[in-house]
């Protein structure tokens, strides 16, 4: 790496390559303290520490450790300070928990046999949220130290379990990321190919085979021309001497230029190496006749001259020696164009395969190039799905800017709201403490006055004036007349003495007989009514028996919350329900009601009958406790209604540690619900924020149990005629949670609309002429009165209360055709029909548009098709045969032990 990046020994491709690859990681690091795992020959350690980093290089060479400490030791004192370099195994290093802010792994993970091992040892030594960068090579790079090949997916496979990849990029033949770590990990790292990375990586090991294959047949042929070129010119040089030799070099000249347009030919085509080679073995042809000709003409010459001349024996000898040499130098031509001939047809052969080598490797480039025009195809596929994507993380970052400055906003209100409460409370208070010494001072007087008139009244002037008062009028009785009694006289003879006695004052009328308080109903008439029910209980039909413990009397018409809506499924279905309800006094009047497997109790009452409730036998059916509120009784009872075989459930349907934050839940303690919530069989919330936060209290899982629509809610009997003026709403109507500043406003807003508010709790409020109260109307009084409704209205005040709801009556409201407008309920924000505001602006704005909007009723129709409180009923059920078949969790455990 040091080489490449300095450009020794490479050519300027390579280092820009190297260099680039080096820089972007750079660019991508952090600062702070830094591990360069891996680290080579310390090329990117040292510029880490140039731009001022603390940077601890590890390797497992030494020779690499040791190259790199000898460049620390040539830097400036400052910039080496700040390196440390060690030889170290990835999979095993020596370092504490989190030492280093940031980690490189450059081109490590393919040489390593577990990468996952290292990559486990990286995010125990980085800090949490610490960065690693980590390239590898793209795709096939055969070397003889890479274990595994990776692509872009791979990499990221590798990394998600205990990584947050942010960035992935491929950088020329490399592919690099910037992963965070995470603070908890998702799973154990390891490498495994795809099917389809898998048969990637085959095509691409075929074709570096077969490119393989082709540059070692080009590396023989190209041997083998050296060869015949160098025994050519060995030929040259030992037949170089004579006439004949020259005569043989010239023909051995031409025949390498036959061979070099041969190879030419092979080159340009087949059709036209062959015509070549034809007309160079016509030539031969003719050539090698003419050298016989020659010859035969050399041999009768030579007889001529033996004839004529005896003397040119000599002569004759050298010419015999001389034709026998040629006749050699010919035997020699015949073995070397032999040799020619074989060399051709062997270089023909290797250009055959050559040729079908290159048409293989034609196909596959053509299949490559199909697959990776699929890839593009995919890729851009992903990049349509990414950007759609991107749009709705917009979408939703808007939507939570919104919330955020509606939060603001409010939170800005309160403040100043917060800021005029102090002020009034400490002219509140002034006032208080002047009107206490006020009342001090008059209180001193009003005792300095009495004391005067009980001086004056018990003074002798004030008795002889009030004689004197009666004397002057007549005709009434004297209250102070004096009465003589005449007591007969001693028997000394004394003489009688005279007593004044003041008369009896008048006697007060007796006060007027008040009735008669109501007796409370007897415990014993209780426990009577509740054998009774027992009795009858057993004998049902349904296959269930239902232990109710509700805050509210069991009524239809006017009321319908959650618990009621649950037990009208249960009578329904012949399942006998043991309701428990909330009353003031214990001589309040025992609710009447119809059903006979409904048994109503008071709170003050149930305790002293769920003994006898638990225990009793209900001839196998399957026994189900709901707590509809974490109240102390069922505190007490759950252990006992488990150990009893009672599925237990906690239904949280509010959230009530809010309601007790606006002073209306003053039961409320948190440690009741955190203990039903950690202890119950079943923990179920109506909507996903208040199951989140149940599953924060308990650490378990709670899951989501809505609220539905009763389908037996009336319907208007004439067809709906909306007049797109008038605006309704029923339910609650207290300031505790139903925002009336946010009515008065669109009621301002909208001088020409009438808003319809059926309900009860309203506040002693001066409101609009527009805005109308309507009192506490029955359902069958709504239906009608909302078929000429243009829509319907939720305004509550937005908050972590208003957040775990999911109100019942947008259910209703859909069911009579309404369109619904409603403040922020996260529960339902995905419901049809429900138009959800986060802010009063968008709330006020968005009620023409509502009121203008057609509901899709087949929609409409089918969604409360599928959220009926039959089917709450049944989920139930389904949680409880859960509960039954597996058996209970934590504590509780030890009660099946029994």
């Amino acid at each position: 790496m040091h080489l490449a990046y300095n450009g020794i020994d490479v050519d300027p491709e390579t280092q820009a390559l190297t260099r680039n690859r080096l820089h972007w990681l750079l660019d991508h690091l952090p600062p702070g303290r830094i591990l360069d795992l891996g680290c080579s020959q310390g090329t990117l350690s040292v510029l880490a520490a140039r731009r001022g980093d603390r940077v601890t290089g590890v390797d497992i060479e030494e020779e690499a450790i040791a190259f790199a400490s000898g460049l620390a030791a040539e830097l400036p004192a400052d910039v080496a300070a700040r390196l440390a370099f060690v030889r170290g195994d990835g999979a095993c290093l020596g370092f504490p928990d989190a030492s280093f802010d940031s980690a490189i792994a450059g081109e490590l993970l393919e040489h390593v046999a577990d990468p996952g091992v290292v990559l486990t040892e990286l995010h125990r030594v980085l800090a949490p949220g610490g960065t690693l960068l980590a390239s590898v090579p793209h795709g096939l790079m055969p070397h003889h130290d890479h274990h595994r090949t990776f692509y872009r997916a791979g990499l990221r496979r590798l990394l998600e379990p205990l990584f947050e990849v942010r960035e992935l990029t491929v950088l020329d033949r490399h592919i690099a990321a910037v992963a965070v770590r995470r603070e908890t990990p998702q799973g154990v790292p390891a490498f495994v190919l795809t099917q389809e990375e898998a048969d990637f990586l085959q095509r691409e090991e075929r074709l570096e085979q077969q490119l393989q294959s082709l540059r070692d047949k080009l590396a023989r042929a190209n041997g083998l021309y050296r060869d015949v070129t160098a025994a050519n010119a060995e030929l040259k040089a030992q037949i170089g001497g004579s006439r004949a030799g020259q005569y043989v070099l010239d023909q051995l000249s031409a025949l390498q230029d036959t061979v070099q347009r041969l190879s030419a030919g092979v080159a340009d085509g087949a059709a036209t190496e062959r015509n070549e080679l034809q007309e160079s073995l016509r030539e031969l042809t003719e050539e090698r006749d003419r050298l016989r000709a020659d010859l035969r003409i050399a041999e009768t010459e030579i007889g001529l001259l033996r004839e004529a001349a005896g003397t040119a024996k000599v002569e004759r000898d050298r010419l015999l020696e001389s034709i026998h040499g040629l006749s050699s130098g010919l035997e020699a031509l015949r073995e070397t164009a032999e040799a020619v001939t074989l060399q051709r047809d062997e270089l023909r052969a290797l250009v055959r395969a050559q040729a079908e080598s290159l048409r293989t490797a034609e196909a596959a480039h053509r299949d490559v190039d199909a697959e990776h025009v699929t890839a593009q195809r995919g890729m851009r596929e992903r990049i349509i799905e990414l950007d759609t994507e991107l749009q709705t993380q917009q979408a939703e970052l808007a939507r939570i800017r919104t919330v955020y400055n509606g939060e603001r906003h409010r939170h800005e209100l309160t403040q100043q709201r917060l800021a005029k409460s102090v002020t009034l409370e400490s002219k509140l208070r002034q006032e208080n403490e002047r009107l206490r010494a006020k009342l001090e001072t008059v209180t001193g007087r009003l005792a300095d006055y009495r004391d005067q008139v009980t001086r004056i009244r018990s003074s002798r002037a004030w008795r002889m004036l009030s004689v004197y008062r009666q004397l002057r009028r007549p005709g009434r009785s004297n209250p102070t007349q004096l009465t003589r009694e005449t007591r007969p006289a001693t028997a000394t003879g004394a003489p009688t003495r005279m007593v004044v006695r003041r008369p009896s004052p008048p006697a007060r009328p007796a006060p007027a007989p008040q009735p008669a308080a109501a007796a409370p109903v007897p415990l014993e008439e209780f426990r009577d009514g509740l054998r009774e029910w027992i009795a009858r209980a057993r004998a049902a039909e349904g296959d269930e028996v239902v232990l109710m413990f509700s805050g509210t009397t069991f009524v239809q018409e006017a009321r319908g919350n959650r618990p009621i809506r649950l037990t009208r499924v249960y009578l329904d279905r012949d399942c006998p329900v043991f309701f428990n309800y909330y009353r003031w006094r214990d001589t309040d009047p025992l609710p009447s009601h119809p059903d006979p497997l409904l048994f109503q109790s008071p709170i003050d009452i149930t305790p002293r009958l769920l003994d006898e409730v638990l225990s009793a036998d209900f001839g196998g059916k399957r026994k189900l406790l709901f707590a509809s509120f974490p109240h102390e009784t069922m505190v007490r009872t759950l252990t006992h209604a488990a150990s009893r075989g009672w599925v237990t459930i906690y239904d949280a349907r509010d959230d009530w540690e809010e309601f007790a934050k606006i002073g209306m839940a003053k039961w409320y303690h948190p440690g009741y619900e955190r203990y039903l919530v950690a202890h119950a069989d079943v923990v179920t919330a109506v909507s996903a924020p208040l199951a989140k936060k149940m599953e924060t209290l308990g650490g378990r899982k709670v899951s989501v149990n809505a609220n539905a629509l009763d389908p037996a809610f009336p319907t208007p009997t004439t067809p709906r005629r909306p007049d797109a003026t008038r605006i309704g709403y029923f339910g609650h109507l207290t300031d505790k949670w139903f925002d009336w500043d946010l009515v008065l406003r669109t009621a301002r807003t909208y001088p020409s609309h009438t808003f319809e508010l059926a309900g009860h709790q309203n506040p002693d409020l001066r409101l609009p002429d527009n805005v109308r109260l309507l009192g506490l109307l029955g359902h069958r009084e709504l239906a009608e009165l909302s078929a000429e409704w243009a829509l319907a209205l939720i305004p509550f005040k937005n908050g972590a209360l208003a957040d775990a709801v999911d109100p019942i009556k947008v259910y209703e409201y859909l069911h009579l055709g309404l369109p619904v407008l409603t403040t922020y309920f996260p529960q339902c924000v995905d419901y049809p029909g429900v138009r959800v505001t986060e802010s009063a602006a968008e709330f006020v704005a968005a009620l023409p548009q509502v009121a203008d909007s057609a509901l899709d009723l087949e929609e409409i129709r089918s969604w409360l098709a599928r959220n009926t409180w039959e089917c709450r009923v049944d989920a139930y059920s389904e949680l409880a045969e859960r509960v039954v078949r597996k058996g209970r969790e934590g504590l509780l455990t030890l009660l099946e032990c029994r």
